[in-house]
């Protein structure tokens, strides 16, 4: 079968590698479709100090089952998968924080599990059981389903935070992330989320995809701070939510949002990144802060349903689409910030 393989930093060839074999209990899938996400992007430049090389990455995939030795899962089945494994056993586990999981292993993040950069993928039964796996009903395109992946991550965040209808929600960062957190946070009936783009051809498309919330301002531009200030009679945003990989967006966050609001801290930043943050401003104003990592099982159910259901369009995200032999392609418009949502099609 053809495959992307990642060799090391942006060392990423196109090659042939033997199809995977069907293990016992288990299913060989057939990759219809596979997102291109930031964390990919992010091992593809080297970033990431648990990759294991030789590797496959790509771990937003929509398939078919062409083999299975499992009696839940036939064959002819498309699934949407997600690459979160819990064990099932670890204290986080028994207690519905399967996100937390002590004994986490992940699909397709180049840590040793390959993923749908590739034909083929199988997957054992233990990742059946404890993992992501979600039949595709008939009628609906296996390629907008890879969007729930990272739609569950976002769905987890505003469940912990506890976002309500009243909020004023500043979302910094117009890419996937930042769009898929003001779609939500719509959905789940917030009066108004705002999107801050410094990237001004990101913001562009963003409001070409539809999103009319979003501004080309960066999270420091005085600007922004006024435009907020002058929504909520000086008292800042009830929620803001860094969806960048940004120090300095965390750091300005601080001054965006109101006495006693919520800032999410979303997506992993580069030590090199890393900013001071007031911290005399979150004790004084009571500010409380949250991070936001993976989801459990029926969280991204109910982000998968959203899609299903079509109240997530996912037209509004997917921008590019990609052969796999151009993968290197979909990671250089990534990172030039030319697309919402790429996705490899086979």
């Amino acid at each position: 079968m053809k495959a992307a393989v990642l060799y090391g930093a942006n060392d990423l060839r196109y090659e042939t590698v033997d199809t995977p074999m069907c293990p016992e209990k288990g299913i060989l899938l057939k990759v219809i479709a596979c997102g291109i996400c930031g964390s990919d992007l992010r091992t593809y430049g080297g970033g990431s100090s648990r990759a294991q090389y030789p590797s496959v990455s790509g771990h937003e995939i929509a398939g078919e089952i062409v083999e299975s030795q499992n009696l839940n899962f036939p064959v002819g089945a498309k699934l949407s998968v997600a690459p979160v494994i819990a064990c099932g056993h670890c204290w986080y586990c028994k207690n519905g924080i399967q996100n937390q999981c002590d004994n986490m292993k992940m699909i397709g993040t180049a840590e040793g599990i390959p993923g749908g950069f590739a034909e083929y993928v199988s997957f054992t039964e233990d990742m059946l059981e404890n993992g992501c796996f979600n039949i595709i009903p008939e009628g609906i395109d296996p390629v907008d389903t890879v969007i729930a992946e990272t739609a569950s991550s976002v769905l987890n965040a505003q469940i912990n935070t506890n976002i309500v209808m009243e909020d004023l929600v500043v979302i910094i960062g117009a890419g996937t992330i930042g769009c898929l957190h003001s779609e939500i946070a719509s959905i789940r009936g917030t009066k108004e989320t705002v999107i801050a783009e410094m990237n001004t051809e990101k913001a562009e498309l963003a409001r070409k995809q539809g999103f009319q919330n979003v501004y080309n301002m960066g999270s420091g531009d005085p600007e922004l701070k006024e435009f907020i200030m002058e929504k909520t009679n000086g008292r800042g945003a009830d929620t803001v939510i860094c969806a960048c990989p940004a120090g300095q967006a965390q750091a300005d966050a601080v001054g965006l949002v109101r006495k006693r609001g919520k800032i999410i801290f979303f997506g992993g930043i580069s030590a090199d990144s890393a900013a001071v943050i007031d911290t005399n401003a979150i004790h004084y104003k009571e500010i409380t802060v949250h991070g936001a990592s993976a989801y459990s099982p029926e969280v991204n159910r109910k982000a998968l349903d959203l899609v299903l259901s079509g109240q997530l369009d996912a037209s509004k995200f997917i921008t590019h689409r990609y052969e796999l032999k151009d993968l290197a392609q979909g990671y250089e418009d990534m990172s030039h910030g030319k697309m919402i949502k790429g996705v490899v099609v086979f």
